[in-house]
């Protein structure tokens, strides 16, 4: 049952969807949004452009979150910043934790393993997001992609894996938008990307090169439960002499052998406890 009485409205849904919704702090949410790991300090100006909301509107809510600690304003330049209690917000955050805590263990051991930074990413909204984030002991360490950053599907190994998998209509019309270019070695032609995305599904992992950073490269494995399921994406990254080798890549072997280890770990997670939208 998702319906149930009430006065006034006798098949009111549990759901709140016959509910009228408070505008304020859907005009909050918008606010905090504005904010990413590559924005992370905005003037009321660029807030104001980011949320299409009017000014006078943005600075009252901004005032009120900062009075209830959520953002911050630097009185030097007058910017703001979430603060350090969005992080005890989002620590209580459950979707995918069942995931990142299942495999944390394995792939902090990847990361000291290999040397390499460790990404666990899954797709939501036809980009792949950063669910958890490993370095090794090198000393240079991938601080690109940021827990909770998103890069496109058409960047990086472990995106690019995620792409592959794919329902194949989905990935068609990703494939038929217009493709983002973080670098000169971004692929953007749709059929160059097909091949690419054929050959992942083929050999069972991807490798790419300098189309995130420059002087980077990564390699990434699909996370299957025991249905066959594609849950996340693994991924190694590194400088490019770090990660390639002749012949196969030098990473590849170390995640092969994390990837068997983490499908007995997750064989019980269903897709539908994993975030997607």
């Amino acid at each position: 049952m998702d319906e149930v009485a009430h006065p006034g409205n006798p098949r009111r849904r549990r759901d709140g969807s016959t509910l009228s919704r408070v505008r304020s702090i859907s005009r909050a949410i918008h606010i905090m949004r504005a904010f990413s790991p590559e924005r992370r300090h905005l003037t009321l100006a660029e807030i104001v452009r980011a949320t299409g909301l009017d000014a006078g509107t943005t600075r009252r809510i901004l005032v009120t979150l900062k009075d209830e600690s959520i953002v911050r304003q630097d009185d030097n330049t007058g910017t703001y910043c979430l603060s350090l209690d969005m992080l005890q917000i989002a620590g209580a955050v459950p979707e995918g934790n069942s995931l990142r805590e299942l495999t944390e263990s394995r792939l902090m051991r990847l990361a000291r393993d290999t040397g390499a930074t460790v990404f666990l990413s899954i797709l939501r909204n036809n980009s792949a997001i950063c669910l958890a984030r490993y370095h090794g002991e090198s000393a240079v360490q991938v601080r690109w992609w940021s827990v909770g950053g998103k890069l496109p599907l058409n960047c990086g190994a472990g995106p690019k894996v995620l792409l592959a998998h794919m329902p194949e209509v989905q990935r068609k019309s990703f494939l038929d938008s217009n493709l983002t270019q973080l670098t000169a070695k971004s692929v953007i032609d749709a059929s160059i990307l097909q091949r690419e995305l054929d050959d992942i599904r083929e050999t069972g992992w991807a490798i790419t090169h300098d189309d995130v950073a420059v002087g980077l490269s990564a390699l990434a494995i699909p996370l299957r439960n025991a249905d066959g399921d594609i849950l996340a994406a693994v991924s190694v990254g590194g400088l490019t002499a770090q990660i390639a080798g002749e012949g196969s890549p030098r990473c590849l072997n170390d995640l092969l052998r994390c990837g068997e280890d983490l499908a007995t770990l997750v064989r019980s997670i269903s897709p539908a406890s994993i975030p997607t939208e």
